[in-house]
């Protein structure tokens, strides 16, 4: 199993009772894939960079999931199919890996930078 991220654009007229209800269905379509859900994070209503069906804004909701390669084409179909989503990308997880050779390199990049 992987892990992914999806990230979902709602209307912004919704309320915080319905995004939960909206998330709550992700979750349990994940759960009833053989996957698990492993954080939620709520960004909330943001102004977007250009418009989507006539709106400006969105509620924005992050989530971070366990699953197969298979769940993404499906959990992708289930949510274009739900009205209420404006937009939606999945993209595969990789995390961010900072050793002290990484974070030394970023350092005197930062500093050659600095010397013009």
């Amino acid at each position: 199993m992987s892990k992914y991220e999806t990230t979902f654009i709602l209307e912004p007229g919704f309320d915080e009772n319905r995004v939960n209800a909206e998330v709550e269905k992700l979750s349990q379509w994940i759960k009833d894939m053989g996957g698990e859900v492993v954080e939620v994070q709520r960004w909330g209503k943001r102004r977007m960079s250009y418009e989507i069906r006539k709106k400006r804004d969105g509620v924005y909701t992050w989530v971070l999931w366990n699953g197969s390669a298979d769940m993404v084409k499906d959990l992708e179909r289930r949510l274009r199919l739900n009205e209420s989503v404006m937009r939606l990308l999945t993209v595969l997880h990789v995390a961010p890996e900072l050793t002290r050779g990484n974070a030394e390199a970023a350092l005197a990049a930062a500093d050659a930078d600095g010397d013009d």
